[in-house]
């Protein structure tokens, strides 16, 4: 892997794109909960009860992130209801993690598409403002690279079952979301290489790993332990795993813009 060196004395990899012949196979164990098998009827009381709880969410998490720099929005009247500040990325991620698995239930690509980009977007934002935080960072990102990869399929690439809403062909993404994800997945692959390449700068420890594999499904227990044995060996051994941010949301990607061209046309 070529490798350029900044002033942390951390070598930051120049990540190379997955080969396009080839596509990483489904993880073994399931990172998303069961969808609804149809999607929300549209302008329905449940659907409308959706959207305000996941608007809600994301404007608490806003909120919250916000109050890492202002102390006066912790004098708010709502502030003990949205809660403090964010102080490390781990809450960040906890908080938009368990908001992707609400949205991926939902079983509807009108809502999910939108959604999944701005918590994306969120990701990638945020993710520079504070320490380097790897367990959670990486668990939100490949649960993204999951929900990317099987909404440009149109099929959930952990069961192969076609996803709710895909049967007709009218729910894929257009080429505007293509593209919007591509910038998005492209901006928060190098702010993964700056953030981990901040020396000294990891604030996971055992403790904390230990700790997110006994709240997290049994499913993700294999991946903590393996991110507990990489943390050990320090800073270098993050770069696999930075390199597979996205991986198969680029390949993906890059079939589905090749085969209709970026203007939509074959």
């Amino acid at each position: 892997m070529t490798t350029q060196e900044d002033s942390g004395g951390f070598l930051q990899p120049v990540l190379p794109s997955p080969p396009s012949s080839t596509v990483s196979p489904p993880p073994t164990n399931s990172i998303l909960p069961h969808p609804r098998s149809n999607p929300l009827k549209p302008s329905s009381a449940k659907e409308s009860s959706f959207i305000d709880h996941v608007d809600q969410k994301l404007l608490g998490i806003s909120r919250r992130y916000e109050k890492r720099f202002n102390a006066k929005l912790e004098e708010g009247p709502s502030s003990d209801l949205e809660g403090r500040g964010y102080e490390e990325f781990d809450g960040v991620a906890k908080d938009l993690d368990a908001l992707a698995d609400v949205i991926w239930v939902s079983g509807t690509p009108s809502l999910q598409k939108p959604y999944f980009l701005t918590i994306a977007l969120a990701v990638c934002s945020y993710m520079p403002s504070f320490p380097f935080s790897p367990v959670p960072t990486f668990k939100l990102l490949h649960k993204l690279d999951s929900v990317f990869s099987s909404l440009l399929r149109g099929v959930d690439i952990q069961t192969g079952v076609s996803l709710s809403g895909f049967e007709t062909g009218r729910a894929r993404l257009s080429t505007t979301e293509k593209v919007r994800m591509r910038g998005i997945v492209e901006r928060t692959r190098v702010a993964v290489v700056e953030v981990a390449g901040k020396d000294g700068n990891i604030v996971d420890s055992a403790s904390d790993i230990k700790s997110q594999a006994e709240t997290d499904d049994e499913s993700m227990t294999n991946d903590s332990e393996a991110m507990e044995a990489l943390l050990d060996e320090g800073h270098g051994r993050w770069e696999m795993e930075v390199a597979r941010v996205y991986e198969r949301t680029i390949v993906e990607l890059g079939v589905s813009l090749e085969t209709f061209g970026a203007d939509g046309s074959k």
